[in-house]
């Protein structure tokens, strides 16, 4: 997720549209006229309608903006309700079973005060507009509207930090505060992007202007982007900065478990549910985490590869070309988009890569990232790179984004325990792949499997079972073989996201599961690469309504 900040009330990146306000007044007349029309076409409209009028999470999360929202899911989830579902056919009945799912948890998910806890230092607001910046000034572009979509976005982040500061007031005042730990990583970061400094990531979409750009409109594309930077952007980090340090942090929590704040274990328990589309609780997750653990046995020792001569970035892209040659022995369709690889020095040590999904309309484009920062690991992981990459989280996002005749909310969604998932099974397929051609290359995918195995365990202890920090280090220093670094950042990601981690394991025991259920049934007729695209045709889902798919796929086959 390759990993977001996920608002409960909202499912979409905070950054995805400017200028959000209040919702367009609803339609009746459209609203009753659908409903005398065939049950297909009502469900075809409605989730089309929804799609044109959902508020993505616009840069304020004001309160006004919160019942907004509220008021769209209830109003979309009555009318799907009143739709008859068994006059569907197949098609159309997954997406109503999409639809209906979604806008149930998202209104669960109101219940949860999620606007007073908005810092998140491994994928929040600031770290998504660093990644703009950076997508911007590597890819300059003549045409002045993207620059000032980018200037668009400096005032709707500067709208974020003010929101941001009275909701965390809000939330000292109701009992809702941070853990220390995650205020306390958050500080350097944005001390660094608060520097009014020439190498200031947010002045590279000001350094990359083309030369190609009329003169006029370059002098004043300079003038207004120096200006938004210098004296909006800059000091509202500071002033973010200053206000988590001298006011927040001393009020901060000491604890990291959620159950500390009010209906702290309902909160817990619906992340859970989120995250898994299960409805498991949180102590039956953790005793799947002992048993996977253990399944797994010790971490693999590894021996230490140095760095690639021809650099790590163009080792991944060499990597790339090996991978994209052996797609067809496993997938029968293959995505036609392509992604980028790019070197970014702004990662955590501990994060060799990090993969950020085509927008829906195209910008920012899919790109995957290597740490080439301070510290980073020199060498290429080809476990991380088939997870996140291909056949992993890209793969599996561009078909879904291909598929046009997808509905919209269903072409660029996201389900966590889906997608995570299938990035660590896409992991285990290296050796089909012919790029597992050593131990320590399948070592890494063990790893890999190893690593969310024991997120089930540690996300959980800390929550409902009174871990302290220490034990949880122990845990990971002794089951995961993760150095000092490592394991602070993973503790420090699990107390941020809590429940976000249970996704990968979750996901991917379900499509291991699915694929043994169809060797099972279908016996000689198995192939593989039918598998792969019955699972991946229809784009992310629940974990339960892809069950269902899968076993009618199987039946159908019989």
């Amino acid at each position: 997720m390759s990993g977001f900040s996920w608002i409960a009330c909202c499912g979409f990146a905070l950054l995805a549209l400017a200028g959000c306000g209040a919702p367009p007044a609803p339609q009746p007349a459209l609203a009753a006229a659908s409903k005398s029309a065939p049950a297909v076409d009502q469900v075809n409209r409605i989730v089309e309608r929804y799609w044109d009028e959902h508020l993505p999470a616009d840069a304020a999360l004001s309160p006004q903006f919160l019942a907004d929202s509220l008021g769209i899911e209830r109003r979309y989830l009555a009318e799907i309700q009143s739709v008859a579902r068994d006059g569907l056919d197949a098609k159309s009945r997954l997406s109503y079973d999409i639809f209906r799912r979604q806008r149930e948890i998202l209104i669960e998910g109101f219940t949860f005060p999620s606007e007073l806890l908005p810092i998140d230092p491994f994928g929040g607001m600031p770290q998504q507009l660093v990644a703009y910046a950076v997508e911007l000034a590597a890819r300059p572009s003549t045409d002045a509207g993207e620059y000032e979509n980018w200037l668009r976005r400096i005032d709707d982040y500067v709208r974020w930090t003010q929101q941001a500061g009275a909701n965390m007031r809000e939330g000292i005042r109701r009992g809702y505060t941070s853990p220390r730990a995650v205020v306390e990583r958050m500080l350097p970061t944005l001390e660094r992007l608060g520097l009014d400094d020439s190498a200031n990531v947010f002045y590279g979409p000001l350094r990359s202007l083309p030369n190609g750009m009329r003169s006029a409109e370059r002098a004043r594309l300079t003038r207004d982007m120096t200006s938004a930077v210098a004296e909006r952007l800059l000091p509202a980090n500071r002033m973010l900065h200053d206000f988590l340090l001298k006011e927040y942090l001393p009020r901060a929590r000491a604890g990291v478990a959620m159950v500390e704040l009010p209906l702290g274990s309902q909160w817990y328990a619906y992340r859970v549910k989120r995250a898994t589309d299960s409805a498991l609780s949180p102590e039956e997750i953790n005793r799947i985490g002992i048993a996977e653990v253990e399944r797994l046995g010790p971490p693999p020792a590894r021996e230490a590869a140095g760095p690639p001569a021809n650099g790590i970035e163009n080792a991944y892209r060499e990597l790339q070309t090996q991978v994209q040659a052996a797609l067809p022995t496993t997938f029968a369709e293959i995505p036609k988009g392509e992604f980028e690889i790019r070197a970014a020095e702004w990662l955590s040590p501990a994060q060799p890569l990090y993969y950020q999904r085509r927008g829906s309309s195209g910008s920012p484009p899919a790109v995957l990232y290597v740490n080439a920062g301070k510290g980073a690991r020199a060498a290429v992981s080809i476990a991380s790179f088939l997870q996140q990459g291909v056949p992993g989280q890209h793969f599996q996002s561009a078909l879904q984004q291909e598929r046009a005749d997808l509905p919209r909310f269903r072409r660029f969604g996201h389900e966590p325990a889906f997608t995570e998932g299938w990035g660590l099974y896409a992991a285990s397929l290296g050796e089909a792949l012919g790029v597992y051609t050593d131990e320590s290359a399948k070592l890494e995918a063990v790893s890999a499997q190893l690593r969310c195995a024991v997120a089930l365990v540690v996300d959980t202890s800390l929550q409902v079972k009174g871990w302290t920090r220490a034990q949880a280090f122990d845990y990971l220093r002794l089951h995961l073989g993760a150095d000092d670094l490592d394991a602070q950042a993973l503790i420090d990601s699990y107390v941020a996201s809590p429940g976000d981690a249970l996704a990968c394991m979750m996901g991917e025991m379900k499509i291991r599961a699915l694929r043994a259920r169809a060797q099972q049934t279908m016996g000689g007729r198995f192939e593989l690469r039918d598998f792969h695209t019955e699972m991946l045709k229809d784009g992310a889902m629940p974990l339960d309504i892809l069950e269902t798919k899968m076993k009618a796929w199987m039946d159908a086959s019989k």
